[in-house]
């Protein structure tokens, strides 16, 4: 579970950074990142190919099934040209922040 929250919290937390890079001038952030996504998404792959114990393994799928779910959203951002957070397709996305001042966890 803390992996699953971590890679979540992570995951909000590098697309919040493309939609700042698009604000910034950097028009093809969103691109970037999709490709980054499935780079990230295939070493899990070849991880899961590995001689793995089988705990390790599932524990792999599982971020498998999750990373596939979160990079499909972020090719359907490149695919729509979403490139605001505060589009509806973003705020409509289950979102984990890290929430320093409480020291806690904030699911949005």
């Amino acid at each position: 579970m803390v992996c699953i929250v971590a890679t979540q919290i992570w995951w909000t937390w590098r697309v919040e950074d493309v939609f700042a890079k698009v604000r910034s001038g950097n028009k093809h952030a969103m691109k970037q990142e999709n490709e980054k996504q499935t780079k990230d998404l295939n070493d899990l792959i070849d991880l899961v190919r590995s001689d793995i114990d089988d705990q390790q393994r599932k524990k792999v799928n599982t971020m498998i099934i999750i990373d596939v779910h979160a990079r499909d959203i972020v090719s359907s951002f490149v695919r729509d040209s979403i490139l605001d957070a505060n589009e509806f397709e973003w705020e409509s996305q289950l979102r984990f922040y890290w929430i320093e001042s409480f020291n806690d966890i904030r699911i949005k």
